[in-house]
């Protein structure tokens, strides 16, 4: 029998007045500080669950996270196979609201109903074309495939990284220093036991580290790849998979989004000129894959 499997994403509508009122709140400020980049819409949410229902048919449920009621969007209604949930059903009410991807990432285990088997992934990731269980799960194990990547103390994401890989890697007797395990910015292929198991052997450490927002003490969800590949629990196997970013030039996003031959993730940039422009075009290829 073939284990279920769900696809979970997190989904954020910028121009949800309600939400908008708890973000600027957190923040303490009057103005509105909801265009940054990390919480834009570029319009393709529904195109996301199209392409994964297309080319990922296997999948049970896709399970939309989202902040509030006030987020739900009309076509959630029309597609099958959606099931949302609220950061409220899964998350402790005390780290509510979080505008941080991070934090949901350390609850995503107490989701009603997970499959154990599950895959994680942002809404800039698209499955362009068919894949299939066996790219991301093998006998029951994760497909990872990583490399070592030189540490930049500058970036913010390298510092988060790092901490979070050096709390995994003491299980095991090992440090890092000058280089970390980068796995990649893509779909992720989860175990939910092993989420759980980190909650159970360091609840005070999971919880000291989320945050309403990103902080370099936050861990992210690879702690549980990091756990698997150190442990050896996982299949060294990378499924077809590109990376291109809105701030290349239009041509270039075009033939990426033409060309993919299986994942590709489309990540925000702050150094966009013509968001409009930019957005109607990917729209417009991703839905010609459709």
């Amino acid at each position: 029998m073939i284990p279920k499997i769900d696809y979970v994403v997190p989904m954020v509508f910028p121009d949800d007045r309600l939400w908008q009122q708890d973000l600027n709140r957190a923040l303490g400020y009057r103005e509105n500080h909801t265009n940054e980049v990390r919480y834009r819409s570029w319009g393709t949410e529904e195109l996301l669950v199209r392409c994964i229902r297309k080319n990922m048919p296997w999948v049970r449920d896709i399970i939309i996270l989202l902040a509030r009621p006030s987020q739900l969007q009309p076509w959630m209604n029309s597609l099958p196979g959606i099931r949302i949930v609220f950061h409220s059903q899964f998350m402790p009410k005390e780290v509510l609201p979080t505008f941080n991807s991070r934090a949901i990432e350390m609850y995503l285990h107490r989701i009603d109903g997970l499959s154990e088997r599950f895959l994680y992934g942002n809404d800039d990731m698209f499955p362009l074309a068919p894949m299939q269980e066996d790219d991301f799960f093998r006998d029951g194990l994760p497909c990872l495939h990583w490399k070592m990547k030189t540490y930049n103390p500058s970036k913010a994401f390298h510092i988060a990284c790092m901490n979070g890989l050096n709390f995994v890697a003491a299980e095991f007797d090992k440090h890092y220093e000058s280089e970390w395990i980068h796995i990649g910015h893509n779909v992720v292929p989860m175990i939910k036991s092993t989420c759980e198991m980190f909650w159970e052997s360091y609840p005070k450490k999971m919880q000291a580290s989320v945050t309403a927002f990103r902080l370099p003490r936050n861990y992210n969800q690879y702690i549980y790849s990091w756990w698997q590949i150190l442990s050896g629990q996982y299949v060294d196997y990378k499924p077809s998979r590109g990376y291109i970013s809105t701030g290349k030039d239009i041509n270039e996003i075009r033939e990426a989004i033409q060309n993919a031959s299986g994942l590709l993730c489309i990540n925000d940039n702050n150094e966009v000129n013509d968001i409009e422009q930019i957005a109607a075009t990917i729209r417009n290829e991703i839905r010609k894959r459709l």
